[in-house]
This record gives C-alpha cells, sequence and structure tokens, in this order.
C-alpha cells in the first residue's frame, strides 16, 4: 500500500497560513499553490502541471505534520502523515508556465497523455538502472503506435506493455477499461499452479492460495498454540505461547490496526495499545517469534512502530532518497527510538515471498537488532513508497520514486531481504505432515517441545 493518503494527525491552519505563495518539492514531483485561507496541489513534469487536488488551509493539514519553516522563509519541510518521508518545499516566483500550457490540451488527447505518462516514469521512477529497463527505448519504441485516433482502450494497452518489463509490485495502472500491476509473480505462484495441474484441480489459484492459508493457519492455531489464541487490533494481531520458552505473534498487515480506513494516527495508537498486551502475555518468555508471511503492507509509520517495541536500543533503520531531476534528493536517516518497555529477548522473524511493502520496512529496521534471526524465504522486494500521479484523461498510476538503504548501505529492492535460514513457505512436504516447518525449526533451536509435541 505504502501510498500517501491524505488523512491524519493535523496542523493548526495559521502554520501553513504564513506560508502563502507557490512551492515546489524537491523530489515528488508536486507544486503547491498556499493561499490565504486555501491550498491548490498540483502534479509536474516538464510539459505539465495538472491541478490534482484542493481544499481548505486546515485540511492541507491532513497531508502533512510537523512542519519546519527556514530563517529566510523561502523554504520549509514537513512529514507525509502515513510515512517516514520528510520532504521540502523551495518558494516559486509564480505558478509555471506549464500550469497554462496544460490546459491547451484535450483531456483525453492520446498523443498528451502518452507524453506525460512517459515522462512521469522518466522524471519519477527511482529503478531503472536497478531493473535494466531503458525507458528512452521504450519511447522510442511505442510512439510510433500513438496518434490522434489512438482508442483509449488501445492507449492503456501501450502502457501496461511499457510497464510490464519493471516488474514492480509498487506500479499500478488505474483506468476504466482495465487495472493493470506491473508486479512479478512470485515463485510460489508458479509451484501452486504445477500443483494444481498435476493433480488435474481446476481451482483458481488465488483460491488454491486462501486455502493453504487458512490450513496453515489453522495449524498453528489448534496444534501449536493449543487454541489459546490471543486478538487484537481489529483482529490483525494475534499472539499466544509456543511453549514455556517461546512466544508467537503474528502481525498480518501494516495498516487498519484501528478499524479505521486511512486513518494512520489512529492505526498507531491501535498498535500501542495492542503491543502493551503482547509483551504483557509473553513479554517475559527469552524468545519470541514474529510472524510475517503473509504481511502484504500498509504504513511505514505502523512498521516502525511495531519494531520500537522489539528493537533493544535506538538504532539506525534505513536511508531512504527520492527521485529529483536526474538524481536523488539527500539521504534521509531513519532511526528506531524503543518505546519505554520493550521486548528483551531473542527474535525470530518469519517471511516468505508475500512479505511486501511496509512489511519488509519493518524487517528491514530490525536488522541490526543482536538476537535478530529470519526464518523462510526472501521478502518480496517492494520497498519504496507509491507515489501517486495522475494522467489529464483522469487515469491515475503508482510508481516506486523512492530507494531505501538497509543501515550498511544495501539495497534489497527487487531482490527481497534474504533470511538467515532458508525454508519454503507452504511447502508440500510440511502440508502433508501437518506441521509448520519453520516453526519447528525456531522449536529445535531454542530446545523444548511444542504444545503439539506435548499432547501427543
Amino acid at each position: 500500500m505504502k501510498t500517501a493518503q491524505r488523512r491524519g494527525s493535523s496542523l493548526s491552519s495559521p502554520d501553513f497560513a504564513r506560508l502563502q505563495g507557490v512551492w515546489r518539492s524537491q523530489g515528488y514531483g508536486n507544486v503547491l499553490l498556499i493561499e490565504e485561507d486555501w491550498y491548490t496541489l498540483f502534479e509536474e513534469t516538464s510539459i505539465s502541471c495538472l491541478k490534482i487536488d484542493e481544499g481548505s488551509i486546515e485540511e492541507l493539514g491532513h497531508y502533512y505534520e510537523d512542519l519546519a519553516v527556514s530563517p529566510s522563509g523561502q523554504a520549509f519541510s514537513a512529514h507525509r502523515v502515513t510515512g517516514v518521508a520528510r520532504i521540502s518545499f523551495r518558494r516559486l516566483k509564480g505558478l509555471p508556465a506549464s500550469v497554462t500550457e496544460s490546459h491547451r490540451h484535450e483531456a483525453k488527447d492520446p498523443q498528451y497523455n502518452f507524453d506525460v505518462f512517459w515522462r512521469t516514469f522518466h522524471e519519477q521512477y527511482a529503478l531503472f538502472e536497478l531493473k535494466g529497463v531503458a525507458w528512452d527505448r521504450a519511447h522510442h519504441d511505442y510512439l510510433p503506435q500513438i496518434n490522434a485516433n489512438t482508442s483509449q482502450e488501445t492507449l492503456f494497452a501501450i502502457m501496461a506493455a511499457m510497464l510490464r518489463p519493471l516488474k514492480d509490485g509498487h506500479i499500478r495502472l488505474h483506468s476504466p477499461w482495465g487495472h493493470y500491476r506491473a508486479g512479478a509473480q512470485p515463485a510460489l505462484f508458479s509451484r501452486l499452479t504445477r500443483e494444481l495441474e498435476d493433480a488435474n484441480d481446476d481451482r483458481e489459484l488465488t483460491s488454491y492460495l486462501g486455502d493453504l492459508k487458512e490450513s496453515a493457519r489453522d495449524v498453528i492455531h489448534e496444534d501449536y498454540l493449543a487454541s489459546a489464541v490471543s486478538h487484537g487490533g481489529n483482529r490483525l494481531v494475534e499472539w499466544g505461547c509456543l511453549n514455556d520458552l517461546i512466544g508467537y505473534l503474528n502481525i498480518r498487515a501494516m495498516a487498519g490496526q484501528s478499524g479505521k480506513s486511512g486513518k494512520p494516527a489512529a492505526d498507531l495508537s491501535a498498535v500501542d495499545s495492542v503491543m502493551k498486551r503482547v509483551l504483557a502475555d509473553v513479554g517475559e518468555l527469552p524468545n519470541l517469534v514474529v510472524d510475517l508471511r503473509n504481511n502484504g503492507g500498509g504504513y511505514d509509520g505502523v512498521a516502525l512502530r511495531f519494531s520500537a517495541y522489539l528493537m533493544d536500543r535506538k538504532r539506525l533503520a534505513f536511508t531512504k532518497s527520492a527521485r529529483r531531476g536526474n538524481g536523488f534528493t539527500g539521504k534521509q536517516s531513519v532511526h528506531i527510538t524503543p518505546v519505554n518497555e520493550t521486548y528483551q529477548g531473542n527474535l525470530f522473524v518469519l517471511t516468505s515471498e508475500l512479505t511486501a511493502s511496509a512489511a519488509e520496512i519493518f524487517v528491514l529496521s530490525l536488522l541490526q537488532h543482536p538476537r535478530l534471526t529470519l526464518i523462510g524465504e526472501p521478502t518480496h522486494g517492494i520497498l519504496s513508497d507509491t507515489l501517486e500521479r495522475h494522467l489529464p484523461n483522469g487515469w491515475h498510476l503508482t510508481l516506486s520514486n523512492e530507494i531505501y538503504r538497509a543501515y550498511d548501505g544495501e539495497i534489497y529492492e527487487d531482490v527481497g531481504i534474504p533470511p538467515h535460514i532458508r525454508l519454503k513457505y507452504l511447502g508440500r512436504k510440511g502440508r502433508e505432515e501437518g506441521k509448520d516447518p519453520m516453526l519447528e525449526r525456531v522449536v529445535k533451536l531454542v530446545g523444548g517441545r511444542t504444545k503439539q509435541n506435548t499432547r501427543a
């Protein structure tokens, strides 16, 4: 998910009211017009500047928090409420000429939409070099297929074809004619598809995967936790004890803990509440399993709040930078500062190819933990925030415009964060034996027996 939403904790309106004028973000491709009691937000490329949103100055505080203004008044920065990025703005003398130029084009002009689409990625996408994709070549190959009579359906198909080689799960294109996601297919999907074919099973892959996940969860609840499972955070967090030495914590998402969609501040409060309960129940055990195998992400801020209850001391979690012109913004350092009472034992974090986005940020933030063991598969490899953009015809898309680096400078985009101990998720052998091989490995490493074996 990791998209900047428009609701959260707010600033007082006078903070922004004193910044009347036109501002350009450093990276992120936005122009912001602030008037006495109104704001207008534009998305900018080198050939366009499209009005995307407007509202009261008070509502502007739903985008950003922690405002800092330079002594000269010519620059300010603020945090996005849903993430950890601090975005800087610099004052302009007036709106770019491209605002007027954009109005000279028909909104559905296929050639203009193609140009804005190509330039949006050319100027904002952060991973062309990493992906080995020559975006200039894509422009050369596909431009001849576009003319004034190109249908919207054909235009969508061409854009999807251009995005396909990027294999980036954070790239999405939405239109009335369809929705396209450019992510690479996990090896798990290929493995399960072969199983269905070998068994002449006509179930859809998504249905089969859902059944396997539910069955695996039942095994954990009934056999490993002996049905003594606690729930919290809108049932997105569950925990219990594998035995007298090992606690178990399953975090199913990095958003939604409050039960309110698009409310990251409320989710953070819900995380605080549920993690206090978790530590009260299993915090004294010397070992804790954190299961992220089905966590597809959410908000970075929520991921970091969870890790703040598990980290031993303040440490560098990662650095991040965003595309800006032909380069990148300066690296922002993001640290994890533990809360007052944290878990002090050994951590065993379970991951799979389905561990994605903000869930990967959680793993990234814990890599310096002195008692961490990662077990499972490499994570999905989509760490960047998703930058939301719009086309003149009303279509919208998301793309990866940032590079995250681990504390040691390593980049895990595309390849995922590797485990220390590699085991398959939903492997056939474990399913046939009715066991969870990753939990079995933790028990073997720690010693003792699971509740399953104790009952046997």
